[in-house]
């Protein structure tokens, strides 16, 4: 396995970029880093995102990196996953759709001793997307129209190590690499675009920088064939470095301009062209989580998560940004994981649900995310791979207030491979 190493870093890099070419639409994330991107890969999210106690030897648990430790010393994971998703939005009497296909995520983890074990690997932190027209009606001058758009990302290179610190107590590390680009256009156009100019705002911040989260979990068997884990993630409030670059410009798209009108602008001309390097405040963020299994059949688990983004700055401008907590539940069960024959025994059925105050407040109003998901896992020829899928239906938003809601549906798709790592072959 060790000689596919090479290959596998290659696929890292590729999938970095694959990442940079964000395919989302919300017109909420024209605020803040954007959309924050769904807890967990495929398995988590067919169980509402719950897994900061979850332990597992045939898949990986990006959410706490305690559980790394639970992957047996002669196991290789490898995980690829793809998110697609439909969202019907909402405001007044106007609706749009959307749907679209992108990269999730792509990690390995694999032992380092008996003790230490280690994972790797590429997923979203954020996401930009959204195209917004409003109209407003001036009676010196007409309609105005106002166009929003905005497009981009940042995506979340990790090294993850874990290893048990005492008997059945697990410490867990993230190193995180944050990179990525979000671009903001803000247009201003006025009617008779032959005699009047128009204002166009572009603004772009880059982002890349290292952060990091920990993750601690305690395992103890309570019955024969019953288990319960504990599990905390905590993330140190961080300033990332950042740049911003920011170019405004009068826009005249006729030929002339009448010379007897003084209040009319012939030529196009830049108002504004700065950039800017400072700091993006992330705060601190605290998950805790409880799981119960029963005999390798049965699996409960609940995550409850808090985040104060009140105090947080992006180049010392204000956001309409506030303290997010969530919760997130989910269950799995598998008739019989041994099973010789009856391959739908086999299956895992997952069920799941979450309620999310978001971290932004427009309009007095803190915005809600709530939703139910579903989701199966199927195993493959080795019995230790398989093909995960996972539902999410939720809605975000609301009406009032001139609002916008958000109605959606993610289908996540992943596999996850299962090699040896330090096994010697005898025969060719």
């Amino acid at each position: 396995m060790r000689r596919r190493l090479p290959f596998l870093i290659i696929l890292l890099i590729f999938a970095g970029q694959v990442l940079a070419q964000t395919n989302s639409n919300s017109p909420y994330s024209r605020f803040g880093l954007g959309m924050m991107s769904q807890p967990g890969f495929t398995k988590n999210r067919a169980m509402g995102g719950a897994g900061i106690a979850f332990r597992d030897n045939n898949q990986i648990n990006y959410l706490n990196p305690a559980s790394y430790t639970a992957i047996d010393t002669m196991s290789f994971l490898f995980d690829f996953g793809l998110m697609g998703h439909y969202t019907y939005t909402e405001t007044g009497s106007v609706t749009d759709d959307f749907y679209g296909m992108s990269m999730d995520h792509l990690a390995f983890a694999f032992p380092v001793t008996k003790w230490m074990a280690a994972s790797v690997g590429i997923r979203p932190y954020s996401k930009v997307g959204y195209s917004i027209k409003e109209e407003d009606y001036d009676p010196d001058i007409g309609f105005i129209d106002y166009t929003y758009m905005g497009n981009g990302g940042v995506s979340q290179l990790y090294l993850g190590t874990s290893f048990e610190f005492f008997d059945r107590l697990y410490l867990g590390i993230n190193f995180k690499y944050l990179f990525g680009a979000l671009d903001l256009e803000r247009t201003v156009r006025f009617p008779f675009e032959n005699y009047y100019s128009y204002t166009e705002v572009k603004s772009r911040t880059l982002i890349n920088d290292f952060i990091l989260d920990m993750g601690l979990q305690y395992s103890q068997n309570i019955r024969e064939k019953s288990n319960i884990t504990f599990g905390v993630i905590f993330d140190n409030k961080t300033k990332v470095s950042a740049e911003n670059s920011v170019l405004k410009r009068n826009i005249f798209p006729g030929n002339s301009a009448p010379s007897n009108d003084s209040t009319l602008i012939s030529p196009s001309f830049t108002l504004e062209d700065r950039t800017t390097l400072g700091n993006i405040v992330i705060p601190t963020n605290v998950g805790v989580g409880i799981s119960y299994s029963y005999n390798n059949k049965l699996r409960i688990g609940f995550d409850y998560y808090s985040q104060d983004w009140s105090n947080s700055t992006f180049f010392s401008s204000e956001e309409p940004l506030t303290e997010s907590n969530s919760f997130h539940g989910g269950l799995e069960f598998t008739p019989d994981p041994e099973a010789q024959k009856g391959y739908h025994k086999r299956i895992a059925y997952r069920l799941g649900g979450h309620y999310q105050n978001s971290y932004l407040q427009l309009e007095g109003e803190q915005l809600k995310d709530y939703g139910i998901s579903f989701g199966v896992g199927l195993p493959l020829k080795n019995p230790r791979s398989s093909f995960q899928v996972a539902c999410e239906a939720g809605r975000m938003g609301a009406l009032e207030n001139n609002l916008i809601r958000e109605n959606y549906i993610f289908l996540s798709f992943s596999v996850t491979l299962h090699d040896f790592w330090f096994v010697k072959r005898k025969f060719d």
